[in-house]
């Protein structure tokens, strides 16, 4: 008992047990085995925290995620992998991309007469690019400051989670050929953002995603097991509390 419970928190759950076992003194061989299995993963829920009666502790998800890694399962057929894509295409489609470009004025936080002298000279490159699109190779060699002038412009490709959170609001929210209708403030600068164009997600081929596919059946074979094992043993611990 005390190498499955080293410290007294551990004993709590296992105190409930001991009065099922020692009233139904299990003899057979498969009896004394369910409870040291049963002892066992009770002893080891109370060391991750887990509380409450042993039937609540028995279903409890933190205590399936640790004792699925304890099982071994087959590795799923290559036919099983086949199916598992066919049925989950979408999932294996790469995200769409975002290309756009900007022009990026720079200004001094300590210093709000220039902050809004830069806003209101972004206003006008934008008012100028509703007219002539076809301007912007000359706004932003001219006006880029973080670029240096050197007409650096370009947007991407990126997907969500590559840009700061004001820049993906304002580009992912335009359909292609837009241009954001406001100034956007980062700590970069004050950025006029357009978009050119949106390229779809390729799919991801199936030798490619196999590995994947073979590890995330594993898994769900391995918490399938630790659900049924789990299961027996609340089962079999219900039988005997009657």
């Amino acid at each position: 008992m005390t190498a499955l419970a080293p410290n007294r928190k551990a004993l709590n759950l296992v105190a409930k047990l001991r009065p099922y076992s020692e009233r139904r003194r299990v003899r057979t061989t498969t009896g004394t085995l369910l409870w040291d299995r049963l002892r066992t993963v009770l002893c080891q829920a109370q060391r991750m925290g887990i509380q409450g009666s042993i039937p609540e502790a028995l279903r409890d998800p933190r205590l399936v995620r640790v004792l699925s890694r304890q099982f071994n399962v087959p590795v799923p057929s290559l036919d099983a992998c086949e199916r598992h894509y066919r049925d989950h295409l979408e999932s294996f489609r790469q995200p769409e991309r975002y290309i756009g470009r900007q022009i990026v004025l720079r200004f001094s936080a300590t210093d709000p007469v220039g902050r809004a002298e830069t806003w209101a000279r972004a206003e006008r490159l934008i008012a100028i690019l509703f007219f002539d699109e076809k301007m912007f190779g000359d706004l932003v060699a001219s006006y880029d400051s973080v670029s240096g002038g050197l007409g650096s412009g370009r947007i991407g490709p990126v997907v969500h989670g590559e840009l700061s959170d004001q820049l993906e609001s304002a580009l992912f929210g335009l359909r292609p050929g837009q241009i954001y209708p406001t100034p956007v403030v980062t700590p970069q600068g004050i950025h006029v953002v357009l978009l050119d164009r949106i390229v779809a997600g390729e799919l991801v081929p199936f030798e490619a995603a196999y590995a994947r596919i073979s590890a995330t059946l594993r898994s769900e074979l391995r918490t399938g097991a630790a659900r049924r094992h789990l299961a027996r043993l609340a089962e079999r611990y219900k039988a005997a509390a009657e």
